[in-house]
């Protein structure tokens, strides 16, 4: 781009538009720097949050789990009773092999002499000054973290060379007398939390270091264990499901986020989940973007000027011709004339003329466009209220109304495809069929409302159960159909068990519990229609409801 002088029609355009744009880019990239810090700011305080929320739901169900084992062992009396407890050692021996983090269960007598545990540990022990065994008197107990006392030198030292420490679950026996027979406890090693964590987060988030803490009520670190004793938490944190900026102990600013952990019902632990990630390394996208929208503005200044360097000399052309012509005149060239020397008012004519023209042009292109425009946005509404309404109806035509679970058009859908599959991939799927004992006796004796919430309750509880290893339909009345894809027999077996004890344990409604009768059956390379399935499933089902009911029945 060559100038021949400030004062030239193209290099005056030419450093007017580049003014513009250079100022334009530089206030539009400062209030994109703007907003894309805040959002990006957001953005990970939410996501920090959000990893806060599941790490404190995984804390919470897994707390939830233990103490539903402890509190169904305590619930069975019949361990309990007599003086040979033998039935329960083995019991005991079974639950602790089951889980590796449990360090010790056992039982305690009234008086708090141990009188059965997991390998005969602490067997014989006078255990009834310890917490668990003295809160638990009235219901179940779960205890805050704390170092091993009675079993530290009887359990091997961990690896990383970490103090052994517990959590403590607890519930007391209660005979049928309503007297205190003993309590059951467990000590499960902290390491638990370790791998509840590393099952599903590491410390990579967007490219960046991410830690996560466990602090207690005292706002003392307990997790992880390199840090407890070693780091003080910020006396000023967010609230819970909330994120700050927040200076730590090592006068770094950390994103930081909180969410309490909902403990179970029986304790209140106080526990909160934080997370943390370096600001610096938060923002540190944003930088990057600040820096390439600066490189991309000064580019887009120097196209535009280029662009606007040649739209001005197109335009001052004709002048310049027209100033040629007066300079070969005025040097004398006769072959040149102009008609009563009115050519300065042809141009200015033709360049009305044109520019009228392309006035006119320009608002009828504008005017078609826009039309177009209005045209083509109407038919993609039309378009999406029409594919929201059909997407409406086939969600409508496959729910049941009033459990809002799946209806029998949508399980038998399910059941072809599932069945077409095993005939190409010879995968196995499993059908579990559900129905309410005595529920014309619920009718009957409570109302309709009364058992409509009975299924309401029930599909509930097969759709909390199940949750994505399967799907539950409404089967018709108060019979339902769970569909279990790709799954061992056992496994369907193991499922619909569950399923019954969770239904036969549920309040309906005020005080009132049903239970319910389980057919399973697998479908067989044999099977020329996958209804074979559903009804050997209905087979087995009522070969549990004349068996006495509240049972499982696996289909031969």
């Amino acid at each position: 781009m060559v100038f021949k002088g400030v004062n030239t029609f193209r290099s005056r355009i030419t450093l007017l538009t580049g003014g513009l744009l250079l100022s334009l880019s530089l206030v539009l990239v400062t209030y994109l720097y703007h907003v894309a810090s805040t959002r990006l700011s957001a953005a990970s305080g939410e996501s920090l949050v959000s990893i806060s929320q599941s790490v404190s739901n995984m804390l919470t169900a897994s707390l939830i789990e233990r103490e539903r084992e402890i509190v169904l062992l305590s619930k069975r009396l019949s361990l309990y009773e007599g003086q040979d407890l033998s039935g329960l050692q083995e019991t005991i021996d079974q639950i602790k092999n089951s889980y590796k983090h449990y360090a010790w269960i056992g039982f305690a007598d009234e008086n708090g002499i141990v009188l059965a545990s997991g390998d005969g540990v602490l067997k014989g022990a006078d255990v009834s000054q310890r917490p668990w065994f003295i809160h638990s008197h009235s219901g179940a107990y779960i205890g805050d973290v704390h170092k091993a006392l009675l079993l530290e030198k009887l359990l091997p030292k961990p690896k990383d060379g970490m103090p052994i420490r517990f959590v403590d679950f607890a519930a007391p026996v209660i005979g049928k007398d309503g007297v205190l027979k003993g309590v059951v406890a467990t000590h499960a090693d902290w390491a638990w939390v370790k791998e509840v964590l590393a099952s599903s987060f590491n410390n990579e988030f967007n490219g960046a270091s991410v830690d996560i803490f466990i602090i207690d009520n005292n706002q003392e670190i307990i997790y992880p264990d390199n840090y407890v004793g070693e780091m003080d938490v910020p006396n000023t944190l967010p609230n819970s499901g909330q994120f700050e900026s927040v200076v730590w102990s090592d006068n770094e600013n950390y994103l930081t986020s909180l969410v309490t952990v909902v403990s179970p019902q029986s304790t209140q632990l106080g526990w909160r989940i934080v997370v943390r990630q370096p600001a610096d390394i938060a923002m540190q996208s944003v930088r990057e973007v600040h820096r390439l929208l600066l490189i991309l503005g000064g580019i887009s200044t120097l196209f535009c000027m280029l662009l606007a360097y040649r739209l001005a000399s197109s335009l001052s052309l004709p002048l310049e011709r027209l100033a040629r012509t007066a300079k070969r005149i005025q040097q004398g060239d006769r072959h040149v004339t102009f008609q009563d020397d009115s050519h300065l008012n042809e141009v200015t004519s033709l360049s009305r003329s044109l520019q009228e023209m392309m006035s006119s042009l320009l608002d009828r292109e504008q005017t078609l466009l826009q039309l177009n425009v209005t045209l083509e946005a109407k038919v993609q509404a039309r378009t999406a209220q029409l594919e929201a309404s059909n997407q409406s109806l086939k969600a409508i035509v496959r729910q049941d109304p009033l459990t809002q679970v799946f209806n029998r058009l949508a399980l038998d859908e399910a059941l072809q495809k599932e069945y077409q599959s095993v005939r190409e991939s010879h995968h196995e799927f499993a059908v579990i069929m559900v129905d309410a004992d005595h529920f014309k006796k619920i009718n009957d004796h409570y109302g309709h409302s009364i058992g409509d919430k009975v299924l309401k309750k029930m599909a509930t509880i097969l759709v909390d159960v199940i949750g994505d290893a399967g799907m539950v339909a409404r089967f018709g009345g108060e019979e339902f159909t769970v569909l279990m894809p790709n799954v061992k027999e056992k496994t369907a077996h193991d499922m619909a068990e569950r399923l019954r004890q969770r239904v036969e344990s549920t309040d309906m409604h005020e005080a009132l519990f049903v239970t319910a009768s389980f057919g399973v059956a697998m479908c067989k390379a044999s099977d020329e229609h996958y209804e074979q399935v559903l009804n050997r499933a209905d087979a087995a089902l009522y070969k549990a409801k004349e068996q006495g009911r509240n049972q499982v029945i696996l289909s031969t």
